[in-house]
């Protein structure tokens, strides 16, 4: 049997990441843990972001990651049926994320900036000082538009790929960002034109 994990180091190249992705899932399906293994590494960040965009409860982040990937794990090569493996993945972190917000209530400010925009295609608040105003103004909004916000202008997320993680219409994503703006206005100041989306 092929070792999913050099099958798909061989194919990082030649392949895009959804078919490389689909091609763990594959394996992932038939209880491949070194599959598993290589997914969780390759989502560790951009979930690590998201959740703690969520919630500035940092011992949750790490036990939201986990739940998420467990969901993965049980549902394999079912993920991204209906969109793509990135799209579903997140929809589950967003599901899990939402219902976890919830229950432990509003978020605590931190003081220092965190790491959320260490990611290499972070399209958005590159300093520090950027990112710790954006983490404190994000943490005041509520869940939905907090998780919005992310995926708009960290995740770089299209209109249609936010409605399918949020599980509601183009039209309600667009509500729930102009809302968003109107709460807090440093969006004006973080982020490019998105008519496109």
């Amino acid at each position: 049997m092929t070792d999913a994990t050099q099958l798909v180091s061989n194919a990082a190249g030649k392949q895009p990441r959804e078919e490389a992705e689909r091609a763990l899932l594959a394996f992932i399906s038939t209880g491949d843990r070194s599959a598993m293994d290589r997914l969780y590494v390759l989502y560790f960040a951009s979930l690590a972001n998201f959740f703690l965009h969520l919630t500035a409860h940092a011992d949750l982040v790490e036990e939201l990651i986990n739940d998420t990937m467990v969901e993965v794990w049980r549902r394999g090569a079912s993920i991204g049926a209906n969109a793509s493996v990135a799209v579903s993945i997140m929809g589950l972190a967003y599901s899990n994320g939402q219902k976890r917000v919830a229950k432990v209530g509003a978020p605590r400010l931190h003081s220092q900036p965190s790491a959320i925009h260490t990611e290499q295609d972070s399209p958005r608040a590159t300093t520090l000082e950027e990112s710790s105003r954006l983490d404190e103004s994000l943490l005041k909004l509520p869940v939905e538009e907090r998780a919005l916000l992310h995926l708009v202008y960290v995740g770089g997320y299209s209109r249609r790929d936010i409605a399918d993680i949020m599980s509601i219409s183009c039209e309600c994503v667009d509500v729930l960002l102009s809302d968003a703006r109107l709460r807090r206005g440093y969006v004006q100041g973080y982020v490019a034109d998105d008519s496109s989306r």
